[in-house]
């Protein structure tokens, strides 16, 4: 398991953070380096304020934490990827943003597959090491699509973890690892059902997270209830303090699961 956190939002910092320590969780924090270094205009990106330069450094320092890129400005391109981990690795004063390389986490998905291949070679010198896209499907798409549609109205966790069955990894191949978006209205028991078939079988999940907030401050898809996420992250403790999961950061799920 990897918990995943997009763009360089504060209550990363300022909310999850905390949670994440009360339960000596690892996570994967992909920054959007114009966005960190006060370059966007207000609400551009989000709503949200950005991490500091500060809180960044500390979070590095830690290496507990891992910081992966997430484009300069919220892009796809190959120079908009390798500019912004350029600029993240000169900010923090070193080669590489985590042990062994660095991580790029796809802005809204967008990546076009065909073009990546095109890129590939170019990220690889630059030590990019895996690229991490959102959902997958490997077959009954249109069902699977179905029971996706179907579970933001029902939310039936069995119906739910059945939707994103193909998002869960076994391997890795050609530097990709998926990733499932976990959106403000999903239940604790939609995760926990994800979860359980995850470690049931034996196969890697991420989940990816973009602003944690306390309910009452909610105001689009990409916020996540702290409530939630508190219990979210019990789960995930009590489940690998059975032994049933690990947890790790993305570049670390990459490596266990990485198929040459």
């Amino acid at each position: 398991m990897a918990l995943s956190f997009d763009d360089g939002r504060i209550d990363n910092y300022t909310i999850a953070l905390e949670v994440l320590n009360r339960y000596d969780l690892p996570a994967t924090f992909n920054l959007t380096t114009g966005y960190i270094k006060g370059e966007f205009q207000k609400g551009r990106l989000t709503y949200a304020e950005p991490l500091t330069l500060e809180m960044v450094k500390e979070l590095f320092a830690s290496r507990k934490y891992e910081i992966a890129g997430h484009g300069y400005w919220h892009k796809n391109t190959k120079e908009d990827i390798l500019q912004g981990i350029c600029e993240l690795c000169e900010i923090l004063g070193t080669d590489t943003l985590y042990h062994g390389g660095n991580g790029f986490a796809s802005p809204g998905t967008d990546l076009d597959l065909k073009y990546y291949e095109k890129i590939k070679r170019e990220l690889a010198e630059h030590n990019v090491r895996y690229v991490r896209l959102s959902l997958r499907y490997i077959s009954k798409r249109k069902l699977k699509v179905l029971a996706r549609k179907a579970s933001r109205l029902l939310h039936i966790p069995a119906l739910y973890a059945y939707a994103y069955t193909d998002t869960l990894m076994s391997d890795a191949r050609n530097g990709l690892i998926y990733s499932v978006p976990v959106l403000a209205p999903i239940s604790v028991a939609e995760l926990k059902a994800l979860i359980c078939k995850a470690a049931k079988q034996k196969k890697a999940c991420v989940l990816m997270f973009h602003s944690i907030i306390d309910t009452k401050e909610v105001r689009d898809n990409w916020d996540y209830p702290t409530q939630k996420f508190e219990q979210v992250c019990g789960f995930l403790d009590e489940m690998r303090r059975k032994n049933l999961i690990n947890v790790v950061t993305s570049m670390t799920l990459y490596d266990a699961i990485k198929n040459d």
